[in-house]
């Protein structure tokens, strides 16, 4: 008699953010036995509908427990999960999943996020990185150094002996989105390009920011300066541009102490914003290592799920 499909089916892993639900059917070795994704992110589900949208997605997989991370644990996610306290390992952060069961007694847990509690900063949050960070601590576990995160809100964790210690957010994606659709320098910048981590102009733009300290507020007005006297293309603007925010976040962060020569950096996430953030420690005299983001969430969501017992 043949064998039922997914018989070795141990775990689903579930990375569950703003705009996608993605989930992996995984065996008790961590090997994935399927995929499967949706656009019922936590942000198109409106706070309601989340079993019967993580029961869609896993529809053709056995009944077995569940690990999810992400903004499924937030306000608006399926069950908010308590942030975890900073300096945290991956026994803490497994100790703080949030667990319970569906309507047909599935068994779930949801990953807690990260908090910073700072007398000289009003703190900080994490949700969903944190899995990525573990993984890279299950990766590398002689890591000591800076996990960088580049998105829409950029995130730099420091890493030392097993434990994420401390980390920033920098709002660098939603700031570029904005300076380039919405305000007055929409004008001098193209709406996509190739190459801009590739492009003069976004070197030129890393190397006044982080090597000759231009403000940041006071270099952004010259995308447009830069059109209206050169005629610089939008092309090549919205890389200066691009370098600009960029750029900032660099000399922000080695302004509060984050990055020095010392430390070594990794940087996770798409291979595009990848590829631009190691253009742009080039530039600054910094060499960077590439994680695949993907990858680290399902290594961070096994090591999470072996020390909890749900694999």
């Amino acid at each position: 008699m043949p064998a039922a499909p997914f018989a070795n089916a141990a775990l689903i892993a579930v990375d569950w953010g703003t705009t996608r639900c993605r989930a992996m059917l995984l065996d008790g070795n961590g090997a994935v036995l399927d995929e499967a994704d949706s656009a019922d992110g936590i942000g198109a589900l409106g706070g309601a509908g989340h079993e019967d949208a993580f029961n869609a997605v896993v529809a053709n997989w056995p009944k077995v427990p569940a690990i999810m991370a992400g903004m499924v644990g937030s306000r608006q996610g399926w069950h908010e999960a308590v942030y975890v306290n900073v300096p945290a390992s991956a026994e803490a952060l497994a100790q703080g999943l949030l667990k319970f069961e569906t309507s047909d007694h599935r068994p779930m847990a949801i990953v807690p996020g990260l908090v910073l509690r700072s007398e000289t900063r009003d703190g900080d949050v994490i949700r969903g990185e944190e899995t990525q960070l573990i993984g890279l601590i299950e990766e590398e576990p002689d890591f000591s150094g800076i996990a960088i995160l580049p998105g829409t809100h950029s995130k730099w964790a420091a890493i030392e002996n097993g434990e994420i210690t401390t980390f920033q957010t920098f709002l660098t994606g939603e700031v570029f989105e904005l300076l380039a659709r919405k305000s007055l320098l929409r004008h001098s910048v193209a709406e996509d390009s190739d190459d801009i981590a590739g492009s003069p102009h976004f070197a030129l733009a890393v190397r006044r920011s982080v090597l000759e300290g231009l403000p940041f507020l006071g270099a952004i007005f010259s995308v447009r300066v830069r059109q209206l006297l050169d005629g610089v293309s939008g092309d090549d603007n919205l890389a200066y541009l691009s370098g600009l925010v960029i750029g900032g976040e660099i000399a922000a962060a080695k302004q509060i102490g984050l990055l020095d020569a010392e430390r070594p950096i990794r940087i996770i996430g798409s291979r595009t914003l990848a590829r631009s953030y190691d253009a742009a420690f080039k530039v600054a005299g910094h060499k960077a290592e590439t994680r695949d983001g993907s990858a680290l969430v399902r290594r961070g969501l096994i090591r999470l799920a072996r020390a909890n017992g749900l694999l």
